[in-house]
């Protein structure tokens, strides 16, 4: 076990989030600013995803939640998505067959647009996981807030036609079960890559007490000490912090 885990797991001071979402940016700039393509980066994004999900399983985080492509990223060039797309496909099976870990999986966001090969594989891990014991790990896909919490409306609406719920019911509880996340703690901490300090419509309902780390690395240099100082970050100071 890595030693910064170990230096966490031992200090009884420390909480532990229960929930942990973060944005994966700064990919392609990380590339570009090494004279590779954008491309190059995102592939190299997969590295610490499967590094920090093995740690916060390590560390007893009851739910992890990667951004990892949002509604609005369709308008990047048809080369770009194309690539994500395909990459996101080999992820879902790789994430499949490391089940072993005991990780349940689940997508969350919309399957408008997305291919019916990534929309199987998402279908296929997500039910060969959801057994599993440990700790949840979101991939929002396709994600975004705004959407999300149309669709919630949209779902509410529908179930006071139906005569399913009254209407004088609807409450934060209520809503928070018509997302994506229901069921779900809120989120807790919020971590962001690459020195943008906003939250670019990510679980704008879940994050309303969340507490907001940034950093100005790009993703694909997000290490172990980085999820060090936003848990650490997250234990002593209130309101967000960039490093």
């Amino acid at each position: 076990m890595n030693s910064i885990i170990k230096n966490l797991l031992a200090d009884k001071k420390i909480k532990i989030p229960k929930h942990i979402a973060i944005v994966c940016d700064g990919n392609g700039r990380w590339a570009e600013m090494k004279g590779f393509p954008r491309t190059f980066g995102h592939k190299a994004g997969t590295k610490p995803i499967e590094n920090i999900t093995r740690a916060c399983s390590k560390l007893g985080v009851e739910v992890l939640t990667f951004y990892v492509f949002s509604t609005e990223n369709w308008n990047r060039s048809d080369q770009e998505v194309n690539f994500l797309m395909k990459l996101f496909t080999e992820f879902f099976i790789k994430l499949r067959n490391e089940a072993r870990r005991n990780i349940r999986v689940k997508h969350i966001g919309i399957t408008d647009n997305l291919s019916s090969e990534l929309i199987n594989e998402i279908k296929k891990t997500e039910t060969s996981t959801e057994n599993n014991s440990g700790m949840l790990l979101n991939i929002a896909l396709n994600y975004g807030s705004r959407c999300e919490i149309v669709n919630a409306t949209k779902n509410i609406v529908h179930d006071i036609d139906m005569e399913n719920i009254n209407a004088d019911k609807i409450n934060e509880d209520l809503v928070s079960s018509y997302m994506f996340t229901s069921g779900l703690p809120d989120v807790d901490l919020i971590i962001r890559t690459s020195g943008e300090m906003r939250i670019s419509n990510f679980l704008l309902w879940q994050s309303a007490k969340a507490k907001l780390w940034f950093t100005k690395d790009f993703w694909p240099d997000f290490k172990y000490d980085h999820l060090e100082e936003a848990i650490k970050y997250y234990n002593k100071v209130k309101g967000c912090e960039i490093i």
